[in-house]
């Protein structure tokens, strides 16, 4: 059972009960049951766009399989999700929620693998995630309902919306996830089953050069037997890109970094071998990935020196059922394993780090209490309580804490938010999944009210009990506990 505010001009509190998640041959089946908390009639706005009358911001999420599964729509990924629909009688307008009346509902997400035994439910709505819920062999097929006779339920009822099965057009969406880590000398970033390890160009090359540095040779040799042990050989190329900063000529830029991307590819190849194939290519100065210029104009070097890179992209070897991921990664590995899916949590816990922003030239002020992280498959949820700490109404336009310097991050509801290794000094973003987030939003609030936040990370390695959450204001909070 999990509670939360729901809606995004006004949030609203209510109570969700995970009855099932049924695995059947064509389709998945999430079976919720559906209270406001409210003591008035309240509306609830469990799908996207105005007026839907669908609940389609649930979303199923596979920590370990590293895949997310959207709600089956009407004709495409704007369309309705099929499953329960709370109508109006007569009319296509969302039904309010009646206090004390339940409401069964049921929505459709594409099926599963046989391999999944439990599933995340990552809603996208002002409220925590649900963990752990198992995926059961459903035994009838799912049906149409019509709706309940009754126009005005009453407290104590159990209330059925009529429920549409899948049929005709049929949108299905599911995404791989992308995560990005960096470090001082290399960032790594998966997107389903290719991987990108960049380099900055400031630890292989001297300023200006494309002649590999002495010291280039210990980082190179841990990418030769990285990329050895992970990319597949059978699914070529190995693309080597040089990227270099805004400083200079565009024509010059570009020819430095394809020179630097071959300097790179003849040291790969000489110690991979014949086996693998190699394509190199410079991009120049068009692909940045963080500002060369900080926000009042000024020259960003931090920035510039991430932008000075070469990556190395391959796809990564497929991994059977039968293999299994190690419990235990070296204290040089910044990438922690893959563990069991988290137990369902009715509470993530109590604050343990807090702090108070400033939005709207200093207008509204959010209280934010940081709760403890807690592994889940492959990664690591945070959660936050967001409060509305002074009088008014606080509307999240922009979004008080996303827009921040990372390209990769800065669409995420909480890209200000970045979790830092003290001992290895890795850096986590955000879990992306194509330009969305594994995380949730911030609705309007009132003062005094309080929204649960939370988004995905990429797990730090596996003896690590705690971390740092740094935040792009210039907080640092160290020492965020990481429970099993």
């Amino acid at each position: 059972m999990s509670e939360g505010m729901v809606g995004f001009y006004s949030a609203n509190p209510f109570r969700i009960e995970v009855k099932a998640i049924e695995r059947h041959a064509k389709l998945t089946v999430l079976r919720m049951e559906i209270m406001t908390t409210a003591t008035v009639n309240t509306s609830g706005d469990f799908g996207y766009g105005n007026l839907t009358t669908s609940f389609d911001r649930f979303r199923l999420f596979d920590p370990v399989g590293r895949k997310v599964y959207f709600t089956l729509r009407e004709n495409n990924s704007d369309g309705h999700a099929f499953g329960t629909r709370n109508h109006q009688v007569g009319a296509d307008y969302p039904d309010d929620f009646v206090p004390g009346v339940r409401y069964p509902v049921e929505v459709y997400f594409p099926p599963l693998p046989a391999t999944a035994e439990s599933m995340s439910i990552a809603p996208d709505l002002p409220m925590g995630p649900m963990t752990g819920i198992p995926v059961t062999d459903g035994a009838a097929e799912p049906i149409a309902r019509e709706r309940g006779s009754s126009d005005m339920p009453k407290a104590g009822d159990t209330f059925q919306w009529p429920v549409v099965v899948p049929n005709g057009e049929i949108w299905s969406g599911v995404a791989d996830v992308n995560e990005l880590v960096e470090t001082p000398v290399r960032s790594t970033t998966q997107a389903g089953d290719k991987e990108t390890i960049g380099l900055r160009t400031d630890v292989l090359f001297a300023f200006d050069k494309a002649r590999l540095s002495a010291k280039a040779a210990a980082v190179l040799d841990d990418v030769v037997e990285e990329t050895r042990r992970r990319a597949d050989p059978a699914k070529p190329p190995i693309t080597i890109t040089g990227h270099t900063d805004d400083k200079g000529d565009d024509g010059y830029n570009q020819t430095l970094s394809v020179k630097r991307a071959k300097a790179v590819q003849e040291y790969l190849a000489a110690r991979l071998g014949t086996g693998y194939q190699y394509r190199p290519e410079g991009k120049g100065e068009s692909e940045p990935i963080a500002k060369n210029e900080k926000q009042d104009g000024s020259d960003n070097p931090a920035g510039r020196a991430r932008n000075r890179r070469v990556e190395i992209s391959y796809s990564i070897k497929q991994q059977g059922p039968d293999v299994t991921t190690t419990t235990s990664p070296s204290a040089d590995q910044v990438r922690g394993s893959t563990v069991a899916p988290a137990p369902f949590r009715a509470d993530p816990g109590a604050r343990v780090a807090g702090f108070t922003w400033s939005i709207h030239n200093q207008v509204d002020q959010l209280k934010v209490d940081v709760l403890p992280l807690y592994r889940d498959g492959a990664y690591v949820v945070a959660s936050f309580d967001i409060t509305k700490a002074n009088d008014g109404l606080f509307v999240p336009f922009p979004i008080p804490f996303s827009g921040w310097d990372d390209q990769f991050s800065a669409g995420s509801d909480f890209g200000a938010f970045i979790l830092v290794d003290p001992v290895t000094k890795a850096r986590y973003h955000p879990l992306k999944m194509y330009t969305e987030f594994v995380e949730n939003y911030v609705p309007a609030l009132d003062a005094g009210e309080t929204s649960r936040a939370y988004v995905y990370y990429p797990a730090p390695p596996d003896d690590r009990t705690s971390i740092t959450l740094e935040v792009a204001n210039g907080g640092v909070y160290p020492r965020i506990p990481i429970e099993r």
